[in-house]
């Protein structure tokens, strides 16, 4: 049975091993920040999984011990921004189709009521602009494209373009996973 958690420092290897295959490749990913290993050393894994941590919540599924999929909301408390966070980094890892579909609902329902928790109205998300699949997902989660970031990230010698996605929460958004 799958459960739904925050991840902890103890959790360190497991969802490090889990970035290294979406780097390679071999995950769904929905949004995703890490093209390749740099920006993993760079993503400082140990301060995002740190108790002190705390514009960053990342949430992790598990099928017993296995880290199957996470995500990870970010969300600063500033005056004039806590009412908005940004997701990042949402992968899955299975061979079945089932449960790559239900798992990122399951992250997504977390992420809505960690939202109507904190008075988050705005969520925004990021998808390279040739991730189909994410592109699917979120807008059947009703997020709307905002605006196409032409060379928004740069890897060595090539850019990448991001399509940049909102939602806005209104009260009965968690109704959307029942």
């Amino acid at each position: 049975m799958t459960h739904i958690r925050y991840l902890t420092i103890e959790d360190f290897p497991k969802y490090h091993a889990l970035l290294l295959q979406g780097i390679d490749k071999k995950l769904e990913v929905m949004a995703w920040k890490m093209q390749n290993k740099k920006c993993l050393e760079e993503a400082n894994i140990s301060m995002l999984l740190s108790s002190e941590a705390t514009d960053y919540n990342v949430i992790g599924a598990f099928d017993g011990d296995e880290l199957i999929g996470a995500v990870t909301l970010i969300h600063t408390n500033f005056y004039s921004l806590s009412h908005k966070a940004t997701l990042e980094n949402m992968c899955v890892k299975s061979e079945d189709h089932n449960t790559i579909a239900s798992i990122p609902n399951m992250l997504m329902r977390k992420i809505f009521e960690i939202c109507h928790e904190k008075e988050i109205e705005i969520l925004m998300t990021s998808l390279v602009s040739n991730n189909i699949s994410g592109k699917v997902f979120f807008s059947n989660l009703n997020f709307e494209t905002l605006v196409l970031e032409q060379h928004a990230r740069k890897y060595e010698d090539y850019y990448v373009d991001e399509h940049w996605l909102i939602y806005y929460f209104n009260k009965n958004d968690i109704e959307l996973f029942d």
